[in-house]
């Protein structure tokens, strides 16, 4: 079926639309123009839009439709041609520093919606694009990668101080879990003190099943995979040698949104994401704003040539009578600790008495 050319409208008759016909090519930027009250925004906004709107909200499920704003349907015989479409329409700005064109045009909440729909989310460690594996894709992940080699099948399981896992490993060994990796090194939960000594907090594993990975251990892979992921909420990892001398080298799997290459997991794509006026998508080093505060000394010392008695530091020239005798006595200790000629123009003085007068002296404590 050939794709129309044209919108055909026909039999438009909302507001003052006298049973109006028309064609607009598709594809094309269209322009309605005329005096006020000719039924300019009745065709764009009453009419095309109100229509297309309604075709799209039929489409959706009844919940969604109950969630959604509708429209009435605009008084016109038939639009052929027409697509779902969306409405941009007059705004006046605001003076909000977090206020843009999208924003205010609401733009930014279709593109939020299409980003975190169609977007492509990649790992900010190393680049990996992150997806989510069902427990086949893993299954046949490690088959592929580890074929014919001893594997050992991990889930995280906790991390804690020595004094709480001392607790904690004999629940696991009611279990029924006989093997964990603690910091990275394989225990026997049967042995007297699987814990070792210290304070710093440890990481532990618990050893699901040990074989190896061949085709016709797909089932049983696929069981211990299973296991490990329920134990790992989603996470599991597999711990694989080729040969009894070789060193073992780590997968990580997971059945939620993860790196393909490292494993770290991550949440999934939301609108806030996108939005810097969210904490989940705003600029940690800007909040959101695209700007950020910086100390320019230029501005603190418009002229260099004063000296700091006549005025050379900007931010002390205001304030009342008050806060100028205070700064007064400010400088004479200052410039007795420091010390400093106070008479002598700014662009004159030492650099390190500059830097000591802006940025303060570090470490160094002085009396006033």
């Amino acid at each position: 079926m050939q794709a129309a050319t044209h919108l055909h409208i026909k039999g438009a008759r909302e507001h003052n639309l006298k049973n109006l016909e028309l064609r607009l090519p598709r594809g094309k930027l269209v322009v309605v123009t005329g005096p006020s009250g000719s039924g300019k925004s009745s065709l764009a906004f009453d009419t095309i839009y109100a229509e297309g709107h309604r075709k799209y909200m039929e489409s959706l499920s009844t919940q969604a439709r109950q969630i959604l704003d509708q429209l009435p349907r605009p008084e016109v015989d038939f639009i052929h041609g027409l697509s779902p479409v969306l409405a941009i329409g007059q705004r006046t700005g605001g003076d909000s520093p977090r206020s843009t064109i999208a924003t205010v045009t609401e733009i930014a909440d279709y593109a939020r919606l299409l980003w975190s729909l169609q977007g492509v989310q990649l790992c900010p460690k190393d680049g990996g694009r992150v997806v989510m594996r069902s427990l086949d894709d893993n299954v046949a992940r490690v088959l592929a990668m580890c074929a014919g080699e001893r594997i050992m099948l991990l889930a995280p399981a906790l991390r804690a101080k020595p004094s709480v896992l001392r607790d904690e490993l004999p629940r696991l060994r009611q279990r029924g879990f006989q093997r964990v990796r603690i910091d990275g090194e394989i225990r026997n939960l049967d042995d007297p003190s699987p814990v070792p000594a210290g304070t710093r907090e440890l990481l532990v594993d618990l050893v699901i099943d040990r074989l190896v990975a061949n085709p016709d251990q797909h089932s049983r892979i696929a069981d211990s995979l299973e296991l490990a992921f329920r134990e790992g909420k989603d996470r599991a990892i597999v711990l694989a040698q080729k040969s009894a001398d070789a060193p073992w080298r780590e997968l990580a799997l997971s059945q939620m949104l993860a790196c393909e290459v490292c494993g770290d997991g991550f949440e999934k794509l939301t609108p806030k994401h996108f939005s810097f006026n969210h904490t989940e998508g705003a600029c940690p080093a800007c909040g959101g704003l695209g700007r950020k505060l910086r100390f320019v000394p230029e501005l603190m010392i418009p002229d260099p040539a004063k000296s700091i008695r006549e005025g050379a530091l900007k931010p002390w020239r205001i304030g009342g009578k008050n806060l100028i005798i205070k700064h007064n006595a400010l400088l004479k200790q200052l410039a007795e600790q420091l010390p400093f000629d106070a008479d002598v123009p700014w662009q004159d003085l030492p650099a390190k008495t500059r830097d000591a007068i802006l940025h303060g002296a570090g470490e160094r404590q002085f009396a006033f």
